[in-house]
């Protein structure tokens, strides 16, 4: 061979090599779309575990708030489902529900939210609910209580859950439901004055109302029992349930695995089990009804705030 095309091959080589190297180098980040209900603490959180777990990837993030509106919730999804995203992750029932509705091409994890794998093979998620219910029974002191809760979908059940505790351990509820954030305040005022304590669900709404929560709990002395460490961070007295951040870190992974080849329906929907308690410490002292020994007697790992 002589020496120009040996020359030539090694020139072909070269190149070859270093536009390999080129789109090695310069691929385009995976893009991961993000999808918030209505911003307050707990979104923050799991956001912030999601950002946490896909921190060593070249990932794009883009998050986006529905800002509690149905129809900027179907605009985001339809934006996400024409945009050049590679992977969907609805935080919250009612987000997942719309999400997994209208998206059957891409890959979809459910955080915060159960997941239909059966009818798409695509989605998959991280399952944080613990029943209500149970977190009450836990608390046999509270015989009369008031919910408040909003005609959200995803709040139904759970209000039916209640209705059927309170049946049988023979306990008071008085069910207050709230349509909007403006009525709130009248609302849990108008709340009977023999409730024990106010409760409230993983409701997006009423947890964006936390701080007009308190203020009423506090005049009358008694506790705001939440669902969410969020909650608690911004002033409930307490929750029984799993760190958000957990939630986001395990969504994660799950969202890491995907973006390097693994099918979503080879991945299991994972229930968050690790109980805590959360209690913060401020509202604690404002309430006259749970003491300290009634809190220990839980026999539950326990973060203060």
């Amino acid at each position: 061979m002589s020496h120009f095309f040996r020359s030539f091959y090694r020139f072909l080589f070269l190149l070859a090599f270093l536009i390999s190297l080129s789109i090695t180098t310069y691929a385009a980040p995976k893009r991961v779309g993000i999808i918030v209900p209505l911003e307050h603490e707990a979104m923050t959180q799991i956001v912030a575990g999601i950002k946490e777990s896909l921190a060593s990837n070249d990932v794009e993030i883009q998050t986006q708030n529905a800002h509690a509106d149905p129809n900027i919730m179907l605009a985001l999804i339809k934006q996400m489902k024409d945009q050049d995203v590679d992977l969907i992750m609805p935080i919250g029932t009612s987000a997942s529900q719309m999400v997994t509705s209208h998206i059957k091409n891409k890959p979809i994890i459910c955080v915060a939210a159960l997941a239909d794998k059966a009818t798409n093979p695509l989605v998959t998620g991280v399952n944080d609910e613990i029943p209500i219910a149970s977190s009450l029974s836990k608390l046999p002191k509270l015989r009369n209580i008031a919910v408040i809760y909003s005609p959200s979908e995803k709040i139904a059940p759970e209000i039916d859950n209640l209705k059927a505790y309170a049946t049988l351990n023979n306990v008071s509820l008085h069910l207050v439901m709230v349509q909007t954030l403006v009525d709130l305040p009248i609302a849990i005022r108008s709340s009977p004055k023999e409730a024990q304590a106010f409760l409230i669900l993983k409701d997006h709404l009423i947890c964006s109302g936390i701080n007009i929560l308190m203020q009423e709990a506090i005049k009358r002395s008694i506790p705001l029992i939440a669902s969410d460490e969020g909650s608690v961070i911004n002033g409930a007295t307490m929750a029984i349930g799993v760190k958000e951040k957990e939630i986001g870190v395990e969504s994660g992974l799950i969202a890491k695995a995907i973006l390097q080849g693994a099918a979503p329906s080879s991945i299991p929907h994972k229930s968050m089990d690790s109980l805590v308690l959360f209690v913060n410490s401020k509202s604690s002292i404002k309430q006259a009804v749970l003491t300290e020994e009634d809190i220990l007697e839980l026999k539950m790992p326990i973060i203060y705030y």
